[in-house]
């Protein structure tokens, strides 16, 4: 089975396309806020505990970072891994504190304003080469759970997985849009730790590559689990 974990602001139907485009592999799409309340680590742990020995995981961008630290568990049970668009943490301290307060501010705003919040979260240049994504209104009755999100998982609090890539033995494929500089360089630099990674940059496409490019995308993923 091939799991795959949605990134912030996401939904487990944004995976939709990249699942009927996948070839014979049964498929969950995780709903990530049913652990919101839970810091990094111990959601990696309960994703592990719902998976078995082979199974796959597929992460964009928040559930990129999950991903990753489902792979450093203990006892972690994945075969392969795909990493979209991630991040390998932040290692020093003041970035760090930087990043918590930062998230605390996406939390506040995601609790009492949520338009505005849904506005500024697509005006942040990250995504200024990529296509907006679709429903996130529907999104609204869970604020109070993305909100969460924002204080447990913030990447200033979770410890930088890139401390620990040499502890991932498994074969894994990194993805990245070619208009996302920022994060070719961190999957450069992840590849070139990771002991079996593969880094594809996907073309005509920024930091949501599995929607600027869902054909290039399934075809890499059909490839590296076949």
């Amino acid at each position: 089975m091939i799991f795959f974990l949605h990134g912030s602001i996401g939904l487990p139907t944004d995976w939709d396309n990249i699942i009927n485009s996948l070839h014979s592999f049964e498929n969950h799409a995780v709903n990530l806020y049913d652990y919101s309340s839970e810091e990094i680590s111990k959601t990696a742990r309960k994703i592990n505990e719902s998976a078995r020995t082979d199974d796959i995981i597929i992460g964009y961008s928040l559930g990129a970072r999950i991903a990753l630290q489902a792979l450093l568990e203990k006892d972690s049970p994945w075969s392969k891994a795909v990493i979209i668009s991630g991040h390998s943490g932040i290692t020093e301290s003041k970035y760090r504190n930087a990043r918590i307060s930062h998230d605390k501010e996406w939390s506040e705003l995601c609790m009492n304003d949520w338009p505005k919040f849904i506005n500024s979260w697509e005006k942040q240049s990250i995504f200024n080469n990529s296509k907006p994504l679709e429903n996130r209104d529907s999104l609204r009755p869970f604020s109070n759970k993305i909100s969460e999100t924002f204080i447990n998982w913030s990447s200033g609090k979770q410890s930088p997985p890139i401390n620990e890539f040499d502890k991932i033995k498994i074969p894994t494929l990194w993805l990245a849009g070619e208009l996302d500089i920022k994060y070719i360089k961190i999957a450069e630099q992840a590849c070139n730790i990771l002991p079996h990674a593969k880094l594809k940059i996907i073309q005509n496409s920024g930091h949501r590559v599995p929607w600027d490019n869902p054909k290039d995308t399934a075809n890499a993923i059909n490839v590296f689990i076949s």
